[in-house]
């Protein structure tokens, strides 16, 4: 599928958007472009009053009517509201605004109603690069620091369901690793091995995971064909399966500030969409993420 199709702005995408501390320019400069390209409702909740900065981006009437602030005492409070906003279904969607990806995860984490059944919680990162032909999403490079093989599980599991919100046919998942061959010496390999034997015996038409796989393998079919690999996955992946963050920052900052890639971020496993991007993110990056959040919910 085409990054285009993912965070394509439209008129008709709906949703009302809780952001926490949107106290900086460039998450205001987000909401007022987000405001003008789609039909949402902004929710702003801050121990400041926002309502001055908002008025000097000098906002359409018709746009200031679907922004709403809310302003309090302390952070408690704050978070007291927005979980019942949450809960009540009068927001639809989390945003993270000037605050840590630790506090907003601890508020998500503390409301144990907000989860899906499974109650797993993993990070999805959709780029856009210009040397591959698709959407290349990878998991898992902001929450998940080493994980095992049953919560790499949960994480495809994640990216199962998240793939086919977004309408996808067919989704092929590769392990990363340093190797094409298991090694029992590498764990991301043998990790791979076990995984793919879990998904093996659970198969079906729509879901294909492989690996283990370098990541010339995973994304290159020059590479695939002068190592004679045998995948359905190899050269083609859909999403790239990292074996620790470290792998995935790096991976990420690599394409968004070597290869100018754009991307989409998003936390998956609760029961609405939750944006969570980088301090260091561009403005099209962060409204990227909230279109592609649009795009799930509606």
């Amino acid at each position: 599928m085409q990054y285009q199709h993912l965070i394509n702005p439209t008129t008709t995408l709906k949703g009302n958007i809780a952001i926490l501390y949107a106290n900086d320019e460039k998450m205001l400069s987000v909401v007022t472009e987000a405001l003008t390209l789609t039909d949402i409702e902004v929710f702003l909740y801050d121990t400041h009053d926002l309502t001055e900065i908002i008025r000097s981006f000098n906002i359409d009437a018709r746009l200031l009517n679907r922004i709403h602030i809310y302003t309090f005492e302390d952070e408690n409070e704050l978070f007291k509201q927005c979980a019942q906003d949450l809960s009540r279904g009068k927001v639809s969607i989390l945003m993270k605004g000037n605050l840590t990806s630790s506090s907003l995860l601890s508020f998500v984490l503390s409301n144990k109603n907000f989860l899906e059944n499974h109650g797993f919680l993993s990070h999805v990162a959709c780029f856009d690069i210009p040397n591959y032909h698709k959407t290349l999403m990878m998991s898992d490079v902001a929450l998940n620091i080493s994980p095992s093989v049953e919560e790499k599980r949960q994480i495809i599991k994640n990216l199962s369901l998240f793939s086919k919100a977004l309408g996808y046919e067919q989704f092929k998942v590769g392990l990363l690793s340093s190797v094409e061959k298991v090694t029992r010496k590498i764990s991301s390999s043998t990790d791979s091995e076990k995984i793919k034997n879990i998904f093996n015996r659970d198969w079906d038409d729509y879901l294909i995971v492989d690996g283990p796989l370098a990541l010339d393998n995973a994304i290159s079919m020059e590479s695939v064909i002068k190592k004679n690999i045998k995948s359905t996955v190899a050269g083609d992946v859909d999403a790239l399966l990292v074996s620790h963050i470290d792998v995935g920052n790096a991976l990420y900052k690599s394409f968004t500030y070597f290869a100018d890639a754009r991307v989409a971020s998003l936390v998956l496993g609760a029961k609405f969409p939750i944006v969570l991007t980088s301090r260091a993110d561009n403005k099209q990056n962060k409204l990227d993420s909230l279109l592609l959040a649009l795009k799930v919910l509606n």
